[in-house]
């Protein structure tokens, strides 16, 4: 039996070594962990991209998990404003279902974006030499179609810039909308 005494440097060296190897693994089980996450997003994406191109619609979908747990999941669906989305919140029960039961993750929250495209104003972005074809009332959905309309007879509003003067005589009125301030002022 050998009863030397340990070496300092050697201790140390062993220390050394098991810090090595505790970061190289962490390091390890951080890329395959990331790597995982990347795999349930795409999986989630795909699945919402799934279930809507089965009802026709063609929709943008990107998915993150707030939390970086791994299993709750919000996902942002961008579409192109159509009637069937006044219920969305029914679709939103359909979608949880359907990627709970596809992938065996659990989606927490759906985000909705409908922007309305603008072509007289992508026109002008473009250039004035562009040409924009406009889509036939055919091609639109009806609900859309009535947003516009509603929206074209909205009265436009006239901003202008005034004098500090002018405004300096209008905040001093005391009767503006027939209600004498110098009333309310304590002495």
């Amino acid at each position: 039996m050998d009863s030397r005494p340990i070496s300092a440097e050697l201790v140390i060296f062993f220390i050394i070594i098991a810090n090595i190897a505790g970061i190289v693994l962490y390091s390890a089980f951080s890329k395959w962990k990331m790597r995982s996450h990347e795999k349930n997003i795409a999986r989630i994406n795909a699945t919402i991209l799934d279930h809507f191109q089965k009802s026709g619609v063609t929709v943008s979908v990107s998915c993150v998990s707030l939390q970086n747990d791994g299993k709750r999941y919000t996902a942002f669906v961008e579409s192109e404003p159509m009637k069937r989305f006044r219920l969305s919140h029914i679709i939103e029960m359909m979608l949880r279902q359907q990627v709970a039961k596809t992938c065996g993750l659990k989606l927490e929250k759906i985000y909705w974006r409908f922007p309305i495209k603008d072509t007289d104003q992508d026109a002008r972005a473009q250039g004035p030499d562009t040409v924009m074809e406009k889509p036939e009332s055919g091609e639109r959905d009806e609900y859309i179609n009535e947003g516009l309309v509603n929206y074209k007879d909205l009265p436009k509003a006239d901003v202008s810039e005034i004098s500090w003067e002018k405004f300096a005589e209008v905040s001093a009125d005391s009767t503006l909308d027939g209600i004498d301030h110098n009333k309310n002022k304590q002495s």
